[in-house]
């Protein structure tokens, strides 16, 4: 439930991962892109508001 409420704060909308790195680096205040992909990765488990390319 906690991150259903950080991510309806961070309001991400469907996009790719490399087009919210920017936002997510101020909103999270990171750059560690590890921790940026965890983010997105649970974002999209929880919700379908990201789209991650997996390689």
């Amino acid at each position: 439930m906690v991150l259903r409420k950080s991510q309806r704060k961070m309001n991400i909308k469907a996009k790719t991962v490399s087009s919210h790195k920017g936002n997510i680096k101020k909103k999270i205040q990171t750059h560690n892109k590890q921790v940026i992909y965890h983010i997105v990765r649970l974002t999209e488990n929880i919700t379908s508001g990201i789209q991650v390319n997996m390689r």
